[in-house]
């Protein structure tokens, strides 16, 4: 049953409960508890529609008993696939409640990453928008629906219905209480120690795996935000970025627990961000550096009224140290940097008590039991100041991969470390500064490469809005280093404007990049990570014909 984790005994659930390191409280028990205290108050809104937390509990009721209905089995998969909306945020609180196995995955998924999360988690049922953006998502999974014979729902979350779907609305419309008793929900809804959401990671590696979380871990995760900048009832908190987790996890999970109003954003385009900030005058705006680089560097900034906003949470991505001051300069507020991974879990980031120069160029430290360390090559503990790999631990981390034991056994060990894949290292404050990927350090001549700390050098170049460096296999040098850049606006830079501007920072000359390809964007992950391995598998195309070069 997926319900037991893979990787955590009952009797470590027991002592975390115990201990009063998690409650024992679900997603939705939260949810009911706010539409008993403020059944008037706002739960959710996208800027056109809202809803009330009486109205939340009709709808979550209403749809978990309608999931029932159609036959969707106790621990049942439903895969979702929505852009920001109301929907996306209230369908995992029905699904918590009718027993049923919640997947949000990334809306940039197409069929090859469909098919396969389809084929691997045996899924019964789909929730996608009919279109959006030009993309024909219902007629992408009715295509999956041939090789898929376990799928046998699709669901649209409003609007007319094409023959062969289903419409969410329309569950959430239809009175099933008066044909089947809540109290039938009673029995299905998972409890607070059971894994009742699995989040897909972000594919960085090839194909994505899948996180196993109980709502007690999540619910943990959202408890060391709401200590960290003191969330209440009074808080708006907004989700910039369209991930289902990362990024927006205060907006899940922290938000329902103190009865705070959260806000989505559809589609980001920093004018619409501004809007949405001005119109629900949001205090906690969650997003990734991408998003933030974008705002600041926004014309009509100067026209925008952000004086609600207390903090700018960045996650998904490493936040230069020049673009996290930029923020507070030209936004207002206060930024705070996190750091974590989807099939991990752990919490850890900076704190408003913290100096700017603990936010601006680290993520901070551990919170809520979470526990972290650096070790070397040899699985030694680093000291302050030496770079070693990241390995975390904790309460509030995922319970493994679903329904692959292989896998989580090979990932945290039988100590409950896991691997984190950072180079990373301790500031002798506890505080932990990350300079790297494992997998992307460049060995230029023997010598390494940080490709993240010259990309935030580049990020004060007035001609560059994105930048992301990569090395390029050499027979001589091993690899040389290339970066690939997105202009910011009128002319790109040129290699030797870039040299110059790198020479003149005073970095080591091996640094310094040797070959340069100008691109309209760069391909991206969920959570707006770039998307490193598709660049790397681009280099003979992009460094053997037209590029700039040594």
């Amino acid at each position: 049953m997926a319900a037991v984790p893979t990787r955590c005994e009952r009797k470590i659930s027991g002592e975390y409960l115990s201990r009063g390191v998690w409650q024992p409280f679900s997603l939705s028990d939260y949810w009911d508890r706010n539409a008993n205290r403020n059944p008037k108050g706002t739960a959710v809104s996208d800027g056109q529609r809202a809803i009330s937390w009486a109205e939340s509990k009709s709808w979550t009721d209403r749809v978990a008993l309608g999931l029932i209905e159609l036959g969707l089995p106790p621990d049942g998969v439903l895969l979702v696939q929505l852009p920001n909306c109301l929907e996306l945020v209230l369908i995992r609180v029905a699904c918590e409640k009718a027993g049923v196995l919640c997947l949000p995955v990334p809306r940039t998924w197409r069929k090859k990453e469909m098919g396969y999360t389809l084929g691997y988690t045996k899924a019964e049922a789909v929730i996608v928008p009919a279109q959006y953006r030009d993309v024909d998502y219902f007629g992408m999974v009715r295509d999956l629906q041939a090789e898929s014979p376990r799928l046998r729902h699709v669901l649209l979350p409003t609007g007319e219905v094409p023959e062969g779907a289903r419409s969410v609305a329309e569950l959430a419309s239809f009175p099933w209480e008066e044909k089947s008793s809540l109290a039938a929900l009673e029995k299905r809804r998972y409890r607070a120690t059971e894994v009742s959401l699995v989040n897909a990671t972000t594919g960085s590696t090839g194909l994505p795996k899948f996180a196993e979380y109980a709502a007690a871990a999540r619910l943990l995760y959202g408890r060391a935000y709401i200590e960290n900048m003191r969330l209440t009832r009074e808080d708006v908190l907004a989700a910039l970025s369209p991930a289902a987790g990362g990024p927006n996890i205060p907006v899940y999970f922290a938000a329902p627990q103190v009865g705070a109003k959260a806000v989505v954003l559809g589609h980001f385009e920093a004018r619409s961000a501004f809007a949405m900030i001005e119109q629900e005058k949001v205090t906690v705006a969650c997003g990734v550096p991408a998003q933030f680089a974008m705002m600041v560097r926004e014309p009509h900034l100067d026209h925008a009224d952000l004086s609600s906003v207390r903090f700018w949470l960045s996650v998904g991505a490493p936040l230069p140290a020049a673009l996290a001051q930029q923020i507070e300069e030209k936004l207002g507020g206060v930024v705070l940097n996190c750091y974590g991974a989807v099939d991990w879990g752990g919490v850890v980031f900076t704190s408003p008590d913290d100096p700017s120069e603990v936010r601006y160029f680290t993520v901070g430290k551990p919170w809520v039991g979470t526990e972290l360390r650096i070790v070397d090559n040899e699985g030694k503990s680093c000291g302050a100041g030496e770079v070693g790999e990241l390995e975390g631990r904790g309460p509030s981390c995922s319970f493994g991969y679903y329904r692959d034991p292989g896998a989580t056994r090979m990932a945290w060990g039988s100590d409950g470390w896991m691997r984190l894949g950072d180079l990373a290292r301790w500031d002798g404050q506890g505080n932990v500064i990350v300079v790297g990927r494992r997998g992307d350090t460049i060995i230029r001549g023997g010598q390494n490469v940080e490709p993240s700390e010259i990309e935030n050098y580049l990020l004060d170049h007035p001609k560059i809005g994105q930048a992301a460096v990569i090395g390029i296999p050499d027979p001589v040098m091993g690899e040389r280093v290339g970066v690939y850049v997105v202009a910011r606006a009128g002319e790109p830079p040129t290699l030797e404007e870039i040299r110059s501007f790198l020479d003149a920072k005073q970095i080591a000359p091996y640094k310094i990049p040797e070959q340069l390809a100008v691109v309209e964007r760069l391909p991206m992950l969920a959570e707006a990570k770039v998307d490193r391995r598709a660049l790397k598998a681009a280099i003979s195309e992009v460094w053997g014909g037209n590029r700039q070069g040594l």
